[in-house]
């Protein structure tokens, strides 16, 4: 893969969404992948444990294109000398049965039902 940088675990990402200020933000970054499977990205950008950011893989080569990746921000460690902090990651997925680390409910999807046969009427 053309995009690792520092190792086979580490990948050049943008990552992007809404700081601690409500301002949207997007950062280019690396994005650290632990044989475990922890992720995490240092940012400048401060962000609110529990935020969703998005976070894209950049390609040395052009012509591919990724699409964003939603993660919910677990925890922000100390910063390093050059203010950035350690972001810890967990990437979201979508399913009916909301859960902590899920987009969308039960409750929302069954008003979407309900939209959907209200319009077709």
């Amino acid at each position: 893969m053309h995009s690792l940088l520092d190792g086979p675990n580490s990948y050049r990402v943008e990552v992007s969404g809404w700081n601690i200020k409500g301002t949207f933000f997007v950062e280019t970054a690396v994005l650290h992948w632990t044989d475990l499977g922890e992720k995490s990205v240092e940012l400048i950008s401060r962000l609110h444990e529990g935020c969703v950011v998005f976070v894209r893989l950049i390609h040395a080569t052009t012509g591919n294109i990724n699409f964003p990746v939603a993660y919910r921000v677990l925890n922000i460690g100390s910063e390093d000398l050059e203010g950035r902090g350690c972001v810890s990651l967990r990437q979201l997925h979508p399913h009916i049965d909301a859960g902590p680390d899920t987009i969308g409910t039960t409750s929302s999807t069954a008003k979407s039902r309900e939209a959907q046969k209200v319009l077709a009427n």
